[in-house]
C-alpha cells in the first residue's frame, strides 16, 4: 500500500471525529447518525477511494470533458453513497454541502503533517526533483473529492433515477418503518427495565418492564405512543443519580424499590450516558436489573453454608469424639480413684476418732500407749499428710475436665455473626486442645507463636479453619512426626501456618483440594467439605489460604488474614 495510504489508515480516527466536529457545528448531524461506527464507516470508504486512485497513479487525477464518472473506480463510493442517500430522503444540497467538510478534514490532516513524495515519479519528473510540489498530496485529495462528487451528481441527475425516486422513498420508508417496530418490540421485550431520562431527569422512553415498575398495569408500548407532556420525573435513585451526573463513573447500585402498590424488590441499578456523538439526544440510560430472587436465593444459600458448616463441624467432632472420651476418662478415672482412697481414709479417720474419744474418757497410760499404737496402725499420719494431696489433684483433675468441656461447647456452638477482636494465638491454644487426641498417638506438635495484634474475625469460624489443617495434618501421618504451628505478623496481615511431616499431596492433586466434596481419604475418614468449607471462611474474612507440598515430605497450609479489614 502507497506510503500516504498508509498515513490515511493510522488516522481514520481523526478523520472521523474532525468531520463530526465539523457537522456538529454546522447543524448537520440533525440528520446524520448517532453512533461513532457510522462514520468509521464513511471515512473507510474516502480513504479506500484515495488508497484505489494511488494504486493506479500518483499523479492528481485531472478532470477530462469526456470522463464517464459514474463508471469510475476511484469515484465508485461517491456513487454508491448517492443512492444510499437519496434513498434516506437526503437532498443533494444536503449531501453537498456535508461531503464539503469531510474534503475539509481530509485537507486539515495533509497540510497539519509533513509532505509525502511520490514513489515513482511521472515522466515529467526526476526522483531527486527539489522543485517537487509541496501540495501535490492537497491537490490528489482536491481531485479525488473532485471525481467523488461529480459521480454523485451524475448518479443523482440520470433521468432513470429521478423517476424512480418517488418508488425508493416509499420502499425505504417502509423499510424504516419495520425497522423501527422491530427495535421498539425488542425494546419493549427487554426483561430488563431501561428507562431513558433527559437533562430534567424526567423519563423520555422506558419499555414494558419499566413501565410496569411505575405502573403495574402498564402495557406493551403505552409510554412510547403516549403524549410527551405526560412525562414524568425519573422516582428514585436521586443522590446516585447526581454523583452520576456530576463525574460521569458507571457504577453500580444495590436499591431497594418500593412500588405504588406497596410492593418491593431489589434491583440492581446503572447509570450510562447515550452512546450519542453527534448530541442529538443528550440524556442519561438507566437500567434496573431485578434482583430480588437471586438476593432471596443467595441468603438460602448462606442458610445451606451455614448448615453445611455445622454439619461438617459436627462430623469433625464426631471423628474428635473418642478422643475427647478419652481425655475425659483419665482425668474422671483418677478423681473417682482419689476419691475412694479418700473415702477410705475418712472411715479410718471416723474409727481412730472414735477410740481417741473412748480412750479420753479413761484417761490412763494404757490407753494412752494403745491410742499411740493404733494411731500407727491406722496410719493416721500418712493418711492426714495424703488425703490434702488427694484433693488437689482431684480439684486439679476436675479443672481439666471443665476445660475441656469448656473447649468443646465453645467450637461446636451454632455459628455466631458477629465480628469480635480474636487473639488467634489463643484460638489457636483452644483448637489445639480439642484436636490433641487426633494429634498425640501420630505426631509431636511445635507451637511457634509470634507477637500478634488483635484480629476482628469471626472466632468461631476460624476455630473451624484451624480444627480441619490440624486434623488433616495428623491423618496425613504414615509415621511418628511432627506438625508445627506458627504465627507472626508482616504489618499488613497475621499468618498462621499448620505444617506437618506427612506424605504430601501430589502435583495433580493440589489444583482440587478446595473443591467441594473432593477428597482422598478413605471413606468414613471425611465429608469432602473440610478444605472447601475453610477456604469460603477465610475469603469471606478477606484473607488467603494456600498450600505448599512435596510427595513424601509433608505439607504446610498458611491462614493469611487481613489487620485492618474493611477499612
Amino acid at each position: 500500500m502507497h506510503p500516504f495510504a498508509v498515513f490515511l489508515k493510522k488516522h481514520e480516527l481523526w478523520l472521523m471525529r474532525r468531520v463530526r466536529d465539523y457537522a456538529l457545528a454546522r447543524g448537520y448531524t440533525r440528520y446524520t447518525s448517532t453512533l461513532e461506527e457510522a462514520w468509521r464507516i464513511s471515512i473507510v470508504g474516502l480513504t479506500d477511494s484515495i488508497a484505489a486512485g494511488l494504486a493506479i497513479s500518483e499523479a492528481p487525477w485531472e478532470l477530462g470533458p469526456d470522463e464517464d464518472f459514474v463508471a469510475d473506480p476511484v469515484a465508485a463510493f461517491g456513487v454508491r453513497e448517492a443512492q444510499k442517500h437519496r434513498s434516506r430522503g437526503v437532498t443533494l444540497e444536503m449531501f453537498m454541502g456535508l461531503m464539503k467538510y469531510y474534503r475539509q478534514a481530509y485537507l486539515d490532516l495533509v497540510r497539519m503533517s509533513p509532505p509525502f513524495r511520490p514513489v515513482c515519479p511521472e515522466p515529467w519528473q526526476s526522483a531527486g526533483d527539489k522543485n517537487w510540489d509541496e501540495e501535490m498530496p492537497a491537490r490528489f485529495i482536491e481531485r479525488v473529492f473532485d471525481r467523488i462528487e461529480i459521480a454523485f451528481c451524475a448518479e443523482w441527475s440520470r433521468r432513470e433515477t429521478v423517476n424512480s425516486a418517488i418508488d425508493e422513498l416509499q420502499t425505504t420508508n417502509r423499510l424504516i418503518t419495520n425497522e423501527k417496530n422491530k427495535f421498539l418490540t425488542i425494546f419493549e421485550s427487554l426483561p430488563t427495565a431501561v428507562f431513558l431520562l433527559d437533562d430534567q431527569r424526567r423519563i423520555i422512553h422506558m419499555n414494558l418492564a419499566a413501565a410496569q415498575m411505575i405502573n403495574p398495569a402498564a402495557t406493551a408500548g403505552s409510554h412510547y405512543y403516549s403524549s410527551p407532556e405526560e412525562r414524568i420525573p425519573f422516582p428514585w435513585l436521586a443522590d446516585e443519580l447526581s454523583r452520576f451526573l456530576e463525574n460521569g463513573e458507571e457504577t453500580e447500585y444495590e436499591y431497594l424499590v418500593e412500588e405504588a402498590g406497596g410492593n418491593e424488590y431489589r434491583v440492581l441499578a446503572r447509570f450510562c450516558p447515550m452512546q450519542d456523538i453527534s448530541l442529538n439526544f443528550p440524556g442519561t440510560v438507566v437500567i434496573l436489573r431485578d434482583i430480588t430472587e437471586r438476593k432471596r436465593a443467595e441468603e438460602e444459600l448462606k442458610q445451606v453454608q451455614s448448615h453445611m458448616l455445622q454439619q461438617e463441624k459436627m462430623a469433625s467432632i464426631g471423628q474428635l469424639a473418642a478422643g475427647v472420651a478419652h481425655e475425659i476418662n483419665n482425668p474422671i478415672g483418677f478423681i473417682a480413684s482419689n476419691l475412694t482412697s479418700l473415702q477410705r481414709y475418712l472411715d479410718r479417720l471416723v474409727e481412730f476418732m472414735a477410740a481417741e474419744d473412748r480412750v479420753a474418757a479413761r484417761a490412763d497410760s494404757l490407753d494412752a500407749k494403745q491410742l499411740e499404737n493404733l494411731r500407727q496402725k491406722l496410719k493416721i499420719d500418712y493418711i492426714t499428710d495424703d488425703a490434702r494431696q488427694l484433693i488437689i489433684e482431684s480439684l486439679d483433675g476436675a479443672d481439666r475436665v471443665r476445660r475441656i468441656v469448656q473447649d468443646l461447647k465453645s467450637f461446636s456452638r451454632a455459628d455466631r455473626h458477629e465480628n469480635t477482636l480474636v487473639n488467634l494465638n489463643e484460638a489457636l491454644e483452644t483448637t489445639i486442645n480439642i484436636a490433641w487426641n487426633e494429634i498425640k498417638y501420630v505426631a509431636g506438635l511445635s507451637r511457634e507463636f509470634g507477637e500478634i495484634p488483635l484480629v476482628e474475625c469471626i472466632s468461631q469460624q476460624l476455630n473451624q479453619v484451624f480444627l480441619n489443617l490440624l486434623v488433616n495434618a495428623a491423618q496425613a501421618m504414615e509415621a511418628q512426626g511432627h506438625i508445627t504451628v506458627r504465627t507472626w505478623s508482616d504489618g499488613n496481615s497475621i499468618n498462621v501456618s499448620v505444617a506437618d511431616t506427612g506424605k504430601g499431596i501430589p502435583a495433580e492433586v493440589l489444583p482440587h483440594i478446595f473443591e467441594p466434596f473432593f477428597t482422598t481419604k478413605e471413606v468414613g475418614k471425611g465429608t469432602g467439605l473440610g478444605l472447601s468449607i475453610s477456604y469460603g471462611i477465610v475469603k469471606n474474612h478477606g484473607g488467603e489460604i494456600n498450600v505448599q507440598s512435596e510427595v513424601g515430605k509433608g505439607s504446610t497450609f498458611t491462614v493469611s488474614l487481613p489487620i485492618n479489614r474493611g477499612k
